[in-house]
């Protein structure tokens, strides 16, 4: 099953996909509760597939250097979600509370509820290069980085 999120005028098609390209920025806003949070999922240069993916949340106003760190996507057990010594925000911060939310319902495909939006910052998802094809713009991957992970 494919989720389709709605990303402003365009939708990603495939969320979790986008997320796990390597160096991924979207911001998840609920309009039913007025929350959003926006997240980072990164894989350190020199690491490769099976290396775990770091998950960030914003939380000030500088958009580049006010991530905090969340926990690590681990390849090996299914892109399961799991915090580690090095977080710092509490199971109970509702940060921690919609990543978990979010990545339960785009790990398992199911699709997200009406007035959930995903907004991913319209740059590669994999390069972080500016993203102008449509259909790149959907997708939330460049032409380039899609022919590489295909």
């Amino acid at each position: 099953m494919t989720t389709t999120t709605t990303i402003g005028r365009a939708e990603l098609t495939d969320a979790k996909l986008f997320a796990l390209s390597g160096n991924a920025t979207f911001t998840v806003e609920n309009a039913a509760t007025g929350g959003r949070f926006t997240f980072r999922v990164s894989r350190p240069k020199g690491r490769d597939a099976n290396d775990p993916l770091f998950v960030n949340v914003l939380r000030g106003p500088d958009n580049e250097g006010d991530f905090a760190y969340l926990g690590c996507l681990w390849p090996r057990r299914g892109m399961e979600f799991g915090r580690t010594r090095g977080t710092k925000i509490g199971e109970d911060a509702p940060s921690m509370i919609a990543w978990r939310w979010l990545w339960t319902r785009l790990n398992a495909r199911t699709a997200l509820p009406a007035g959930v939006t995903v907004w991913h910052e319209g740059s590669c998802g994999a390069c972080g290069r500016k993203l102008t094809v449509p259909a790149s713009i959907e997708s939330g991957i460049g032409p380039v980085c899609a022919k590489r992970a295909a």
